[in-house]
């Protein structure tokens, strides 16, 4: 079984494109936010309503001789030209890339557009003063990541991503950079 990991984004780093909420409703025909709020639960797909645009590049990078090979923006993983045509192999059954030009560099919006099966029997929520608030531990069914790379769960919340090594493997043998690989899936930070 390949071993799975909960994505996270690097301590410190800060989003790579200066792209609001706001904008990328306006970009998808979103007006009131609707499709925002609740394509990370429905997985709808974002690439029909997407038109490629242009936006700035966060000034922290503005002065920095590399950005990111993947990256997070929002709930999306954010690639770099050469993490795209490596990592898309591994990724294109599994969501949607939206191509994006952050200042003159050509980057893709990847959407995963599915979840992975939660093992009930070895997934535990966490209490705190009876009250429920997550999970202590979070395991996914064996058979259900098999052959995927990166996904959701709907247990944890549609917010976080999570990889399993075949995602790891791809991106380590390019030496990437932007992102880590946590084994504590249910931690909160």
């Amino acid at each position: 079984m390949s071993k799975v990991y909960r994505l996270k984004p690097l301590e410190y780093s800060v989003e790579v494109p200066q792209l609001s909420l706001i904008e990328f409703a306006d970009i998808i025909g979103d007006e009131d936010f609707s499709i925002i709020r609740r394509q990370p639960r429905t997985n709808e797909r974002l690439s029909d309503r997407w038109t490629p645009v242009r936006c700035a590049l966060a000034p922290q990078y503005k002065n920095v001789r590399h950005v990111p090979d993947v990256s997070f923006w929002g709930s999306y993983l954010l690639l770099s030209k050469r993490a795209y045509k490596a990592l898309s192999p591994v990724l294109a059954n599994e969501g949607e890339f939206l191509p994006l030009h952050v200042a003159n560099l050509p980057m893709y919006l990847f959407v995963s557009l599915q979840f992975a099966k939660e093992d009930l029997a070895k997934t535990h929520h966490r209490y705190e003063e009876g009250i429920e608030c997550g999970l202590s531990e979070l395991v996914f069914k064996r058979r259900d990541v098999a052959n995927k790379a990166v996904f959701k769960s709907l247990l944890y919340g549609c917010h976080a991503l999570f990889a399993t090594g075949k995602f790891k493997s791809a991106f380590e043998e390019h030496d990437f950079t932007g992102v880590t690989f946590d084994e504590d899936l249910a931690g909160i930070f």
